[in-house]
C-alpha cells in the first residue's frame, strides 16, 4: 500500500510540474524565461537540487563578464568566452554524452560539463544577463549559438561544445552543404535562429533519448509530458508515451494514448503495428482485471 501511495504522489507531482512548465513555456517569445524553464526540466531528473543557487551563479558569472567600459558586442562575446570556458572550464562532455544529467542546465552549472545544446543555454542566460543577445542555431551535427555583429554588419557563430571557438560561416555553409548531398531543405536555413520553444523541445528530446538508454522509462515519461504540455498536438509524443507506459506497467495509460495516436494517424507508416500493440494492451489489462 506504501508503493502504491508514493508511486501515485511521485506521478502527481511529475503532472504538476508538466503544467508549470507549460504554463511559463507558452508565453510569447519575448517572455519565455529560458533558464526557469530549463529548472523545471532539471527536477525531472534531480528533484530536489538548488534552483536558488544555479540562479546565483549565473548572475555571479554575467558579472564577471559585465566588467566595466563600453566593450563592443564581439569584445563582450570573447570575454563571455573567456570567462565560460577558460576561467571557469565549462566543457562538452565527451565521455558521458547520452548521460541524462547532461541535458540540465543545473547540472552544467554544478559540474561543468554538459552538451552542447546545454551549453549554449549557459551562454545564451549569461550573456542575457550581461546584456548580449545570442541566439540558438540548430544546427544538425550539434548545437550552435550566434549574434550579430554590428561592426561588422554580420552574423558570428559560436561552438559552446568546444570551447565557445569561432566557426567561419563560409566554412559552415559548406559543411551543412556537404552533409545535404542535395536532399531536404536548402542548408542555409539550418543558420537561422530558433525560438526558445524550440530548444526547450530540443532539450527534452534528448532528455527523453537519454532516459530511455538507461532504461529510466519513468523519467522518460515525465519528458513526454513536458514535451506534450509544450506541443500538446503532437501525436509522434503520444505514441512514445503510451509506448513508456506499457514497459512501467501502466497499461491503462498505454492504452489510452496509443488510441488516441491511432484514431488520428491512420495513415501513419507505423499504423498497423500500433493497431497490434493494442490489441496485446487490451490482452494484458484483460489478464489482470481477471
Amino acid at each position: 500500500m506504501g508503493d502504491d501511495v508514493r508511486q501515485h504522489s511521485v506521478k502527481h507531482d511529475d503532472l504538476r510540474l508538466a503544467r508549470q512548465f507549460g504554463a511559463l513555456a507558452r508565453g510569447s517569445e519575448h517572455a519565455v524565461r529560458l533558464d526557469l524553464c530549463c529548472f523545471l526540466i532539471g527536477r525531472i531528473i534531480e528533484p530536489e537540487f538548488n534552483q536558488l543557487a544555479a540562479l546565483v551563479k549565473l548572475d555571479e558569472l554575467a558579472e564577471e563578464v559585465r566588467g566595466g567600459g563600453s566593450p563592443t558586442p564581439a569584445e563582450q562575446v570573447e570575454r563571455l568566452r573567456q570567462v565560460l570556458f577558460e576561467e571557469h572550464q565549462f566543457q562538452g562532455d565527451t565521455e558521458t554524452y547520452y548521460d541524462p544529467a547532461n541535458c540540465c542546465l543545473h547540472s552544467a552549472l554544478e559540474t561543468g560539463r554538459g552538451m552542447p545544446i546545454t551549453l549554449a543555454v549557459l551562454m545564451i542566460e549569461v550573456a542575457r544577463r550581461a546584456g548580449l543577445e545570442l541566439h540558438g542555431v540548430g544546427a544538425p551535427f550539434h548545437f550552435l549559438v550566434k549574434y550579430h555583429d554590428p561592426d561588422a554588419d554580420s552574423e558570428r557563430f559560436l561552438d559552446p561544445f568546444r570551447g565557445g571557438r569561432e566557426i567561419d560561416r563560409d566554412a559552415l555553409s559548406e559543411r551543412l552543404r556537404a552533409n545535404d548531398r542535395g536532399a531536404g531543405p536548402n542548408p542555409e536555413s539550418f543558420l537561422a535562429s530558433v525560438t526558445k520553444r524550440q530548444i526547450l523541445q530540443r532539450i527534452l528530446t534528448n532528455l527523453k533519448g537519454a532516459a530511455v538508454r538507461q532504461r529510466d522509462y519513468f523519467a522518460a515519461i515525465t519528458a513526454t509530458d513536458f514535451l506534450l504540455a509544450l506541443t500538446p498536438w503532437s501525436l509522434e509524443d503520444r505514441r512514445d508515451r503510451g509506448l513508456l507506459c506499457y514497459q512501467t506497467g501502466q497499461y491503462i495509460e498505454a492504452l489510452d494514448d496509443l488510441q488516441q495516436y491511432h484514431e488520428h494517424s491512420s495513415g501513419a507508416p507505423d499504423a498497423d503495428r500500433v493497431a497490434d500493440f493494442i490489441e496485446r494492451v487490451r490482452l494484458r489489462i484483460a489478464e489482470e482485471s481477471g
